[in-house]
């Protein structure tokens, strides 16, 4: 996967592949479920095709080096990480964090539809790490790729107030993405990262609905 970095990139592909993913983006915030299940992993996958070629993108899904290690490592980080972000935003500076309203009230499909989400924002993520490496070093893009990550999460955690659903989104969403960025880079593959994501989410739904089975 770490092929794909500091590669030159034709500008004008570029604007043209990142039109093709918030296509998709809008696909699944705006579309039919079904559509948005697979919009921004088919057009993140496009857009690594329009930039940088079948070839490259293929090294996407190389066989990932230390997996089971580096999984260990940078899935217990990322609960760390979120659980002191959201202990400051929420107990010492008070503030009312909108939860995930998907993950939060899980239905049964969502075993098998989340999985194909996650993939297509690490693609998404991805995109954007690869491309700003062509301009930037990795850690400056992998803090861009996490900034922008971190935007398209808005709509669902906006709890009212546009300036604390920022620092939200920046604080524990952007954070998450430099921990999956980092287990993608030191793994090189998608697929640690995409693993380490999936590991996340579903342990979340399960804390979050643990106290229903006991209500």
């Amino acid at each position: 996967m770490n092929k794909l970095f500091y590669q030159p990139v034709n500008l004008r592909k570029v604007i043209l592949a990142t039109v093709l993913i918030f296509l998709g983006l809008f696909g699944l915030l705006y579309g039919p479920t079904y559509l948005g299940i697979f919009s921004v992993a088919l057009t993140s996958y496009l857009a690594f095709i329009l930039v940088f070629g079948v070839p490259l993108t293929n090294h996407l899904f190389s066989k990932p080096i230390r997996p089971i290690k580096i999984s260990l490592i940078y899935f217990p980080l990322n609960w760390v990480v979120s659980l002191v972000a959201g202990f400051i935003l929420t107990y010492l500076l008070g503030w009312q964090l909108q939860g995930n309203l998907v993950t939060d009230h899980p239905s049964l499909l969502l075993i098998f539809t989340l999985p194909i989400m996650l993939l297509g924002e690490e693609l998404f993520s991805l995109f954007f790490l690869s491309i700003f490496s062509s301009r930037f070093s990795l850690t400056v893009s992998s803090i861009l790729s996490a900034i922008i990550f971190g935007l398209i999460h808005f709509s669902t955690y906006y709890n009212g107030n546009s300036f604390e659903t920022l620092v939200h989104i920046c604080l524990i969403q952007g954070s998450a993405r430099l921990i999956f960025n980092q287990a993608a880079i030191k793994s090189n593959s998608l697929w640690t990262s995409w693993v380490v994501h999936v590991l996340f989410d579903f342990s979340s739904i399960v804390i979050s609905i643990l106290p229903q089975l006991f209500n």
